[in-house]
């Protein structure tokens, strides 16, 4: 356990982090895909740097919208004001990049055919929040090609087996986008720029008012005029840094109640997810015991592309990545999932021998279509998830093109447990992690 010290000196560490380091690469990467993301609803067209994972959880979304009958429009427009930045983690192999800016955002569901809104969000002050995952080292990582047994590096691969021409799909193609989410902003540059002109306009009111009536009240009294608009000019002047003065006091009293009742508000409705941000620490520690090159960030992403897969499938009785109930019938209306930026370590188990488990709770906040309404909920799910203490992060090949042990027949393993050519049972347990319990 970490002394006081030592977690003082974490989050100075932490705070010169932010303070000194904005990956230029990474803050290009978040706006790209922030600027590209409301394109896909649009049209179809792919971010282009989204991880493999998202990409399949962004078109499994794109048909249960298809279903439903609904559209979205989303729109990320950044506050030219607010702050942009990226906090780089080594945690080798693995650079993670949480790239984040302040930004407007705006969501929109209309019904398909007939164009009627259904729900609107007005455009509010937003953090946009993107996980930018690379590896330095992958294109000199060592491959076996699945059908001729040839080694080669990743950057030879990538145009296929030099060996037997085999091509094969990349799970991950580094730097990508792992996840992303919106948390509210307290505060944006607009919170406070109605201030200035406030202040300005209450001080020029005093001025004049000061100005108007002494330099009427001295005028009968002198006889010189001149002097009488000199005395109601610095009057008004005077009145004028007094008006200042005291409408900033009032404006500053008004925007602390303002922003003592939103940060109130926040503390209560982010309660759960403040006290889950907590284990991320657990987590690794517990899983660097059996995985030395794991990634929280990674994982994350690939949590989040479990339930994402599960809750938009249309058929969850042969997933190869779901072994649990798959009468989850509240899962079918859901029409959209935003991530509330935490996920909760609770157990960790060893079981069989040879069997990792592992229980979280992800914390989600879920719109569905029920009865033609829009409902709109936060929802925890526990997820228990397996898979061999054997298996290791590969990178080398995707779920949706994975190859039978038996025959080396590639295929789509995503709704097949066997395989379509030998019929040979395929574990995707021996090769990466598979949801066997979904708990609300």
């Amino acid at each position: 356990m970490s002394t006081f010290s030592e977690r003082v000196h974490e989050v100075y560490k932490n705070w010169q982090d932010l303070a000194n380091k904005t990956p230029k690469e990474s803050d290009g990467i978040r706006d790209n895909f922030m600027s590209e993301l409301p394109r896909f609803y649009e049209d179809g067209t792919e971010p282009s740097q989204a991880s493999y994972d998202m990409r399949y959880y962004l078109h499994q979304h794109e048909k249960r919208l298809a279903e439903k009958g609904v559209r979205i429009r989303r729109r990320y427009t950044p506050d030219p004001k607010g702050v942009k930045h990226a906090v780089s983690r080594n945690r080798p192999p693995y650079t993670s990049d949480l790239a984040f800016c302040d930004i407007f955002s705006s969501t929109k569901y209309t019904d398909a055919s007939s164009g009627k809104v259904l729900k609107k969000h007005k455009k509010g002050a937003s953090i946009f929040y993107a996980n930018v995952l690379n590896r330095q080292d992958i294109q000199d990582a060592e491959y076996i090609c699945p059908n001729c047994g040839h080694k080669a590096t990743l950057q030879i691969f990538s145009n296929g087996c030099p060996m037997c021409g085999t091509r094969f799909q990349m799970k991950q193609v580094f730097p990508c986008v792992s996840n992303f989410y919106l948390l509210p902003q307290l505060a944006s540059s607009r919170t406070t720029s109605w201030i200035k002109p406030t202040v300005i306009t209450l001080a020029v009111l005093f001025g004049l008012f000061g100005a108007i009536y002494t330099g009427y009240s001295m005028w009968g009294d002198v006889s010189n005029k001149l002097f009488a608009v000199l005395i109601g000019a610095g009057a008004g002047l005077l009145f004028g840094l007094i008006g200042a003065f005291a409408s900033y006091l009032l404006c500053s009293i008004l925007l602390l109640f303002v922003m003592m009742a939103r940060m109130t508000t926040q503390a209560v409705t982010t309660a759960d997810t403040q006290t889950a941000a907590l284990t991320k620490k657990s987590l690794t520690t517990a899983m660097k015991r059996f995985d030395p090159e794991f990634s929280y960030e990674l994982f994350e992403g690939k949590v989040l592309s479990l339930f994402r897969a599960i809750a938009f499938s249309e058929d969850r009785t042969n997933m190869s990545i779901y072994r649990g109930d798959p009468n989850i019938t509240e899962l079918d209306d859901i029409i959209d999932i935003d991530y509330r930026g935490a996920m909760k370590y609770l157990n960790m188990t060893v079981q069989n021998g040879n069997d990792l488990v592992l229980l979280v709770r992800i914390y989600l906040f879920n719109t569905y279509l029920q009865n033609g309404k829009i409902v709109q909920k936060r929802d925890d799910f526990n997820m228990t998830l397996v898979k061999k203490l054997t298996a290791q992060e590969n990178l080398g090949f995707s779920i949706h093109a994975v190859n039978c042990k038996s025959c080396a027949a590639s295929f789509d393993a995503m709704h097949v447990l066997q395989c379509p050519t030998c019929g040979a049972p395929y574990h995707l347990e021996d090769e990466d992690w598979v949801l066997v319990g979904l708990k609300k």
